[in-house]
């Protein structure tokens, strides 16, 4: 919504006061989601100054970009790992299979021969 609430705010204040502004913006929310006056004020104040004013919305959202994209590629590098780890363990256990069965086939083998 960005600048339309912040002009939607100055106007609801009268003359152009945010503070006025942000108090029925935070009564409005209340009525509409039920939490309390100061939870929405809050969350009213925190929309203006993280969303809505132009200096302060585009460095919060630099940040909070930055961020995603460094968990991203963290995320990915305990996904890479992860997959390695279960990769190795599954060789390990197809060898640990191949081994039983080679001497299961041995075991047979020798029975087969006994039994001639």
């Amino acid at each position: 919504m960005g600048i339309k609430r912040l002009f939607k705010k100055g106007f609801l204040g009268g003359g152009g006061l945010l503070i006025e502004g942000h108090i029925f913006d935070a009564l409005q929310k209340k009525k509409e989601t039920g939490k309390s006056f100061r939870e929405c004020l809050s969350q009213s104040v925190k929309e203006t100054f993280t969303e809505d004013l132009p200096g302060t919305s585009h460095i919060y959202h630099m940040g909070h970009r930055d961020g995603k994209i460094e968990g991203v590629v963290e995320q990915a590098t305990r996904d890479e790992k992860m997959l390695q780890d279960m990769h190795k363990r599954h060789e390990d256990e197809r060898e640990e299979w191949r081994s039983i069965d080679k001497e299961k086939d041995e075991l047979l083998s020798e029975i087969e021969n006994q039994l001639k």
